[in-house]
């Protein structure tokens, strides 16, 4: 009788132990599901973009738009134009200028995206050259690059990337600021605004291109350019 207590006694001691471990085990998995959730959570508002609300010009109505902070480095400046237009390609400080900015490399097959660029200055369309970004004489490429004067910016790079209109006119040697295109500076009655599917951007160097955006980068005085004028890609783009 007794050994036979005895057995009942463990057996129950087996069970209240296993039942805690069980137990033990549960709340260790759910912080550690609580932990991973967390660290998400906290590397998607490290590794992502600004979304912000911003405001127009005076004509412009306010929408939602993307940034990426400090996207064009003090470094990427090297060799910019500060003449007035026609701007080539500059080629020279490219290589330079693509290491500061620490774009991703090209490659067409992974991330693929097009947006169309117009540039205006003082009313009249500046052309957007060909082979921006595109040196062949060094074998120098950039994910951001034109192939032909259409306007048409070919975003081709081995991983996604928020790139920025900043970043487009560094690789292509412009000098570009939210005040500023090439020479010419915000004052005396005219200014710089850029204008993306007709809505004002407050901040273009940092504002991140989106898959057929339609930009407009314009210098002169105010109604001297179009915000929105017609945009088309060939099939395929």
């Amino acid at each position: 009788m007794s050994s036979r207590r005895d057995q009942k006694e463990r057996l129950r001691r087996e069970r209240i132990a296993q039942q805690e471990a069980d137990a033990k085990a549960k709340a260790r998995q759910r912080r550690a599901a609580a932990v991973f959730v967390v660290a998400i959570l906290a590397a998607a508002a490290v590794a992502g973009v600004i979304v912000v609300a911003t405001g127009g010009g005076g004509s412009s109505s306010d929408t939602e738009q993307t940034y990426s902070q400090n996207s064009v480095p003090a470094g990427a400046e090297i060799g910019a134009q500060t003449t007035p237009p026609p701007w080539r390609p500059e080629y020279t400080h490219l290589a330079q200028r693509l290491e500061a900015l620490g774009l991703p490399g090209l490659s067409e097959e992974i991330f693929h995206i097009h947006v169309l660029l117009h540039v205006y200055v003082n009313g009249k369309a500046v052309t957007v050259p060909a082979n921006i970004g595109l040196d062949q004489s060094t074998a120098t490429y950039s994910p951001l690059h034109t192939h032909d004067t259409s306007g048409i910016v070919h975003i081709e790079s081995d991983r996604p990337f928020p790139f920025t209109i900043g970043q487009f006119f560094a690789v292509w040697g412009v000098r570009f600021a939210n005040d500023r295109l090439g020479p010419y500076r915000s004052g005396g009655g005219k200014r710089l605004d850029v204008y993306v599917n007709g809505e004002h951007v407050r901040d273009p160097v940092d504002y991140v291109m989106h898959e057929h955006a339609n930009i407009v980068v314009g210098y002169g005085k105010p109604g001297s350019f179009p915000t929105e004028p017609p945009a088309s890609f060939p099939s395929g783009l």
